[in-house]
């Protein structure tokens, strides 16, 4: 069931959707770019005015964003806490950390300001991490998904946006004669030399 949903949204919603390839592919880095923040219960939310904002595709990013969940946010978030506290060269929070941290000091203010300090401890390295780690994996999702849909539509339709409804009708008049397994990538590549628009 799991694997048919993946494949109609694929085959629909990406694929075959109307917007061009870049913003698929922005709308995509977008949701996986959230989909790392340490913000969840908030992340559809922002993916959704990200997309927005940058003008990429909404839909793309929604299910990516289902990556961390409640089985999969703590190795996550962990990994990424490392990375953020090799990055900020801090050692990381022991069981004496812990500890400390059940017992705070008295007085309101003085309360406040030793959680503060304490949480800004794990905090800084942990969003340092995810936002490296989502840059990158956002990076390399924006060229796997743009490349991806630029040689499924060359080798399809001959060219970069689907064509409409009327002429998908009229498809196999509109396959590319003569097109070699290589020529769709070659022909993108042609139209685009330096690589994705800007």
């Amino acid at each position: 069931m799991f694997l048919r949903t993946a494949r109609t949204f694929t085959y629909r919603r990406v694929l075959h959707a109307d917007d061009p390839p870049h913003k698929l592919a922005l709308g995509g880095a977008i949701g996986m770019f959230v989909a790392l923040t340490p913000t969840v219960g908030f992340q559809m939310a922002e993916n959704v005015f990200l997309a927005w904002l940058l003008r990429a595709n909404k839909a793309i990013g929604v299910p990516i964003v289902w990556i961390t969940n409640p089985a999969t946010m703590v190795p996550i978030y962990y990994f990424c806490y490392v990375i953020g506290r090799t990055i900020l060269g801090v050692k990381a929070v022991h069981h004496h950390w812990w500890q400390q941290f059940s017992h705070p000091p008295a007085g309101w203010w003085d309360g406040v300001a030793f959680y503060w300090t304490r949480l800004m401890e794990i905090a800084v390295p942990l969003w340092v991490g995810c936002v490296a780690v989502g840059l990158v994996l956002a990076c390399l999702t924006y060229y796997l998904l743009y490349y991806s849909i630029c040689v499924y539509r060359m080798r399809r339709w001959g060219q970069l946006v689907p064509p409409s409804a009327h002429e998908r009708r009229m498809e196999p008049a509109l396959e590319p004669a003569g097109l070699g397994p290589c020529a769709p990538l070659e022909r993108v590549l042609t139209e685009h030399p330096t690589g994705p628009p800007a």
